[in-house]
């Protein structure tokens, strides 16, 4: 069984205010300056270019929540720490029952 592979689409897919619109939210997503996300260059900008972004936004965004979610973990070990301290130099606060 052989593969086939499709053609490129011929003429323009996507119109030219659709291009231009797409190209202006290109430019205003937070993070589309990193170099990982190719913005297309001036000219027609096809499906294949809206992927390549959209995938650079992507792998970009994946680090960027990593990051996120590493600062939470230290953020929430350092709370502790500073709870165990103030319990162990008696100025924790009063825990309230209920």
């Amino acid at each position: 069984m052989t593969e086939q592979t499709q053609s490129e689409p011929t003429g323009t897919v996507i119109s030219a205010d659709d291009q231009r619109d797409i190209r202006v939210a290109m430019n205003a997503v937070p993070y589309a300056a990193d170099l990982r996300v190719p913005i297309p260059p001036r000219g027609d900008l096809s499906a294949r270019d809206v992927v390549a972004f959209l995938e650079g936004l992507r792998g970009v965004l994946t680090e960027v929540a990593e990051r996120a979610d590493d600062q939470h973990r230290r953020l929430l070990a350092m709370e502790s720490d500073v709870a165990a301290f103030r319990r162990l130099i008696g100025t924790a606060p009063a825990e309230v029952t209920p």
